[in-house]
């Protein structure tokens, strides 16, 4: 699955010895975002898309994925990260569907396919990282809490939240199923934010510092569509 990504916003702050071999990422925008001495990394890749099939005369639909990275460092944690994906800026464009969609409470694996109707068919299999460590490292699995909105609409929100002091960690991959006029390019602005903190010590106030990027990315260029 590597092979099929590409970088569109990353940030690097520390040294993910998992994703070091991906030297086929291409960076496209870098910064820090330290605590107290102590590195983390947020990112956000893409991979080409995929078209899909639709009845709706003069349109194109495409399966796109998304990679989104939060990586804490041992002595932090991330609070809550989201992850905006607007198409405005490609008339005519209109979220189809979005994976995943909610997942609360428990570790699941996300299986996710196009079906018919331009819609994801999505089968969701609680995991024990506990008694399966080596899931917790495949993109599919995503720990709780993720909530999704945006479906009918041209702008996508995905939110990942930590339970209580849990350590929320993100390196799963984000379907959206779009469409769009035929042979247009689909251009997307992407916003990311983050909630960095460092638990404190009894009877001091925890450090709390925020992350942000902003990119515009096209996730369908005019020579895919053109060829779709």
């Amino acid at each position: 699955m590597d092979e099929d990504f590409a970088i569109a916003a990353y940030f690097e702050l520390e040294v993910d010895e998992q994703d070091d071999h991906r030297s086929h990422y291409t960076p496209v925008e870098e910064r820090a975002l330290s605590l107290l001495g102590r590195e983390n990394r947020v990112g956000v890749a893409m991979r080409a898309p995929r078209p899909a099939e639709t009845s709706e005369p003069g349109q194109a639909a495409y399966d796109i994925g998304l990679m989104l990275v939060v990586h804490a460092h041992p002595e932090c944690r991330f609070v809550w990260s989201r992850l905006v994906v607007d198409l405005s800026d490609t008339p005519g464009a209109v979220i189809e569907d979005m994976a995943p969609a909610e997942v609360e409470h428990n570790a699941v694996e996300v299986e996710t396919r196009v079906g018919a109707g331009l819609k994801f068919t999505t089968v969701l299999k609680t995991v024990d990282i506990e008694l399966k460590p080596e899931l917790a490292r495949k993109r599919t699995v995503h720990f709780p809490t993720v909530t999704a909105s945006g479906t009918g609409f041209r702008k996508a929100y995905w939110d990942f939240m930590a339970n209580k002091d849990n350590y929320l960690h993100a390196n799963r991959e984000l379907r959206l199923l779009v469409s769009a006029p035929a042979g247009a390019p689909v251009v997307a602005s992407m916003a990311l934010r983050a909630r960095l903190r460092l638990p404190g010590l009894p009877n001091l106030v925890p450090v709390r510092k925020r992350a942000s990027l902003e990119s515009t990315v096209e996730l369908v260029s005019e020579a895919v569509a053109t060829n779709t």
